[in-house]
């Protein structure tokens, strides 16, 4: 069962990568400017990533951290890019940002571990 759940995800995941590779290809076209790809496709698939943890049922805990954590990561890298393209000279804010970001992820996921082990 856990597979074919699994293998799901795995279609739905793959499936939304491609639409959001595909907005933000026009999002570029509209706006010509290509290097918005990139930015743009990391927000949208980070964002999908973020919903998609908080739609995994309890069942799947080793699933459903692992998308928060990736998901939130990919979409805080394409936020910071814009806004880095939007305010240059804001990079060394926006790389203290990223480590308090993964400094503070990393307490919040291992916080469930904790408490199992003190039961």
């Amino acid at each position: 069962m856990e597979s074919s759940r699994r293998s799901g995800f795995e279609g739905l995941s793959i499936g939304f990568l491609i639409v959001a590779f595909a907005v933000s290809l026009l999002a570029a076209w509209a706006l010509d400017d290509w290097i918005l790809t990139i930015p743009i496709f990391l927000l949208a698939a980070g964002i999908f990533y973020v919903a998609l943890s908080f739609l995994v049922d309890g069942s799947s805990q080793k699933i459903s951290p692992y998308y928060l954590f990736w998901g939130a990561t990919i979409a805080i890298l394409g936020g910071m890019w814009l806004i880095n393209r939007q305010y240059p000279g804001s990079l060394t804010l926006l790389v203290i940002v990223f480590i308090l970001w993964i400094g503070l992820m990393a307490v919040f996921l291992s916080i469930p571990r904790i408490r199992k082990s003190r039961v």
